[in-house]
């Protein structure tokens, strides 16, 4: 593997850090600024929709742009975002900060993910792009327990500073280390938005969509629903929920192998239903802690292993204007949490918590509905078929 890839793979655990550490240090914002915590919790809701809904349009409009001059300004951009954030002495301060991280994250997520297809060989792309899912994984895993940790410690500031000082200390290593790469050929953002919404793509992006929003119709309620169902105390929960975070780590690596052992399409359509079936089985894996663990383990194994290879599927579908795919992309996998953290709420209110799992299970499987109709369009096209 090309070692430039562990370079961007740093570069999403740092991102992936910056977007979901705001949960650890919530309470700390809500007191040092005054503002309830329904008011803090914006931060994620606002940061959720301008990553999903500005990741395509600012892809598109910067395609043209060298790749490695533009994730180097977006991540002086980052690292100036969350120094502001650091020194947010208001709340609507505090929020502008956050939104220009998140449009910076949105960038350097895509970019990471197509660089890294671009500096490996055909044979290795899935993994490379597996190590970037990894390295976002790695993020919740680690980042997120550590950036909480130092807000605790010494206030919710200094984890937007500790971030701002990574970010310094690798923007000259991704300078020096990593080599340049064109951007595309200047065209009309409505053009190029277009040339990627074949129905190939549509049913692809649809397949992250529902897989997201079935994950996270239950994901988003797992602390409740293993404190009702269990009755765990949150020092086991967390346990839990790192034994799950490994498994998402294999996963990505996972799924990234088998996409170039078999290909992008056998890939996703195999882990799709296994994903949805571990959901469903989530109730019944409760009648004991081993059982369950197991089981949160292979969850989120089979969670992460469909990624990899749904990216490389699309970059393989327009290699010509692969940012743009993967830039709508990451947009319906954020709006994905944000549909299924919705539907997750409303059920809750209305259900047992075992209900979550199983309307999560179902939607996942119109995901591997979705993936399969794209698969077969895309054959119908290579055979010269109508499909």
């Amino acid at each position: 593997m090309n070692p430039s890839v562990f370079i961007l793979a740093l570069l999403a655990f740092v991102v992936g850090t910056a977007e979901l550490v705001i949960a650890g240090i919530l309470d700390g914002i809500s007191r040092d600024l005054q503002i309830s915590l329904g008011s803090a919790g914006l931060l994620m809701t606002v940061y959720a929709l301008v990553y999903a809904l500005g990741a395509p349009v600012l892809i598109s409009l910067t395609s043209h742009i060298e790749r490695r001059k533009l994730l180097v300004t977006s991540l002086v951009v980052f690292a100036g975002a969350n120094l502001l954030s650091a020194a947010s002495g208001s709340f609507l301060l505090l929020m502008a900060s956050r939104i220009i991280v998140a449009s910076s994250c949105s960038i350097i997520v895509v970019l990471a993910i197509t660089l890294a297809a671009a500096m490996v060989t055909e044979d290795q792309r899935g993994r490379a792009i597996g190590m970037i899912f990894s390295g976002i994984v790695a993020s919740l895993v680690l980042g997120v327990p550590l950036g909480t940790l130092v807000g605790v410690q010494w206030g919710w500031r200094m984890t937007f500073f500790l971030l701002t000082a990574v970010t310094i200390l690798i923007i000259p290593v991704v300078r020096s280390k990593l080599r340049q790469l064109p951007g595309a050929p200047a065209a009309p953002l409505r053009k190029k938005m277009g040339a990627t919404l074949d129905k190939e793509s549509v049913f692809a992006h649809l397949a992250s969509l529902l897989q997201m929003t079935g994950q996270f119709t239950i994901f988003t309620y797992i602390s409740p629903f293993l404190a009702q169902t269990m009755d765990l105390d949150p020092v086991t929960i967390s346990m839990v929920l790192l034994v799950y975070g490994v498994g998402g780590i294999f996963g990505a690596w996972l799924g990234g192998w088998s996409t170039d052992k078999l290909s992008a399409q056998k890939t996703f359509l195999t882990f799709l239903p296994l994903h949805a079936i571990a959901v469903l089985a989530l109730p019944a894996s409760t009648i004991s802690l081993t059982s369950l663990l197991a089981l949160m383990m292979l969850w989120c194994v089979f969670n992460m292993a469909p990624g990899p290879a749904i990216q490389k599927y699309l970059i393989e579908q327009t290699h010509s204007s692969a940012s743009v795919q993967l830039g709508i992309n990451t947009s319906a996998i954020q709006l994905g949490v944000a549909f299924g953290s919705f539907i997750g709420a409303g059920v809750m209110d209305h259900f047992s918590p075992q209900t979550n799992a199983y309307v999560g299970g179902v939607v996942i499987l119109l995901a591997m509905l979705s993936g399969l109709a794209s698969s077969r369009l895309r054959q119908s096209r290579m055979s010269g078929v109508a499909p």
